[in-house]
């Protein structure tokens, strides 16, 4: 379909599709204490569950937050650990949830917070299987500790399940999951299990923009200005010096248009069609973080802007454009690029959860168009064909020159010590875990958190999800140190 530029700016920049799933916002597995307390804190209209109960007082079948400032970072690339617990030694926390939020950090610490013994009791673990794998005790060793460490991580609470994937160059390849993909209908997790993928996502929009690059349909020199109608530049500061390639860096300057209010908005109506206006409405309203090319600060806006423009210059969704040179083009069977409105996530797929105290929201269904081409639920997809793109990313399968690929993987410093990264090239990140260097990226959604790396060490390939907003540093260090080693 058409982008929404050129026919008007308020409007939606895609059609929603006619199917809309009947669900209630907000839908809590209950862990330990029963129902809510009350049934909406009346901020935004945001259902109560989505709050810890204390945090509400009860007004007949409503309440007021007395904190409207909670915070959950959708869209965190940071890698956190909580309760004192430290990177340094992988460590994960198995305690309990137990206090609600006091600090003005708010959401992003109730969200790391668990039942594990309710875990530990009723989650089911799902062993690894082996495709083309060689038989030798290297690889063997190597498939046992991975499947204890995600064994691990499911048992001490950290999460609900994991689903994985790790592959050599020699094209060797060992799948695993622990754990459950839904915890109401306690259904164990698999590899083949589909979720959202976040901010991974930027990657195949990166991909497909280079593709345009090498087309002749846009330039990596072109700026806002030049590709995109005043109606949308003029809302964004120093839009004639900042380019296709800023963008791609995340060297614009352009603020987050993820806010506090707009994770509240997105828990509150997680069907809400957001539109290009709304989105650049609010990254709009602040100043720029810095001039542009001058520095490194990630922003989803970037990319919700980079959409736009493979949409205008092609004359077609950028979901379209990503959808044929991308996912058909690697041969991605079980990943989806669904429409706006479209909520569905074909079976079998997992349930995506936020722990709170009442016990898990699940916010599996949130609307595509949530973060447009940055992220957010956009990306439907499983580890196997994450695995499978990145790999034929890598080697260059993507693309008709080999200078493309190496324009993608050069690195510009991208310090942000507390989520491991060290560079970002144009679409693709760079981690240091105590020493293990890895490229891919890092994907967090409402629910969701996932990986997609290479270890260029050990020639190793590793994809993964937890489904929950919590602590994926306690599942993904210990992977990244295992997969590291011989």
């Amino acid at each position: 379909m058409q982008s929404g530029l050129g026919a008007g700016w308020g409007a939606s920049t895609e059609q929603p599709g006619e199917a809309r799933r009947n669900s209630t916002p907000g839908t809590v597995t209950d862990l330990e204490q029963g129902p809510p307390k009350c049934s909406a804190c009346r901020v935004q209209e945001i259902p109560c569950a989505y709050f810890p109960s204390r945090l509400c007082r009860g007004r007949g079948d409503t309440a007021v937050a007395e904190r409207c400032s909670l915070r959950m970072d959708i869209h965190s690339r940071r890698l956190e650990v909580s309760h004192g617990d430290s990177l340094e030694h992988g460590a994960s926390r198995a305690s309990p949830i137990r206090s609600p939020v006091r600090d003005p950090g708010g959401m992003s610490r109730t969200r790391s917070r668990l039942a594990s013994l309710c875990f530990a009791l009723c989650l089911g673990l799902a062993a690894g299987v082996v495709t083309g794998c060689d038989d030798d005790d290297e690889s063997s060793r190597l498939h046992v500790d991975l499947q204890s460490i995600i064994e691990d991580a499911v048992s001490k609470g950290v999460t609900p399940g994991v689903s994985l994937a790790v592959a050599s160059d020699e094209g060797s390849t060992w799948l695993g999951a622990a754990g459950v993909g839904d915890v109401e209908r306690n259904q164990p997790m698999s590899a083949q299990h589909r979720f959202r993928a976040g901010s991974i996502l930027k990657t195949l929009v990166a991909t497909a923009v280079l593709q345009a690059v090498e087309r002749g349909t846009l330039a990596l020199e072109d700026t806002l200005t030049e590709r995109l109608p005043a109606s949308v530049t003029d809302r964004i500061e120093n839009a004639q010096s900042i380019t296709v390639a800023m963008l791609l860096a995340h060297r614009s300057g352009i603020p987050e248009w993820v806010t506090d209010e707009t994770n509240l908005a997105i828990m509150a109506d997680p069907e809400h069609l957001w539109t290009l206006e709304e989105i650049l409405g609010i990254a709009g309203a602040q100043p720029s973080a810095f001039p542009p090319g001058s520095g490194y600060g990630y922003s989803n806006t970037n990319y919700v802007l980079l959409g736009e423009i493979l949409s205008a210059a092609e004359g077609r969704s950028w979901r379209a454009i990503v959808r044929e040179r991308v996912i058909e083009r690697a041969g991605l069977s079980h990943t989806r690029l669904p429409e706006p409105g479209d909520l569905d996530c074909p079976a079998p797929c997992a349930r995506g959860y936020v722990p709170l105290d009442e016990g898990l929201a699940d916010l599996t269904v949130v609307d595509p168009s949530m973060a447009g081409a940055s992220g957010g639920h956009a990306l439907e997809t499983t580890v196997s064909d994450l695995l499978t793109f990145w790999k034929k990313l890598r080697a260059g399968a993507l693309f008709e020159r080999k200078q493309t690929l190496e324009s993608m993987l050069a690195f510009q410093p991208a310090p942000e010590p507390e989520s491991r990264l060290v560079g970002y090239g144009l679409g693709v990140m760079q981690l240091d875990s105590r020493g293990v260097v890895a490229i891919g990226h890092l994907g967090t959604t409402a629910g969701y958190q996932s990986f997609m790396l290479y270890v260029p060490k050990t020639g190793r390939y590793i994809t993964g999800n937890i489904n929950v907003m919590g602590d994926l540093a306690a599942v993904l260090v210990p992977i990244m140190d295992r997969a590291g080693r011989p």
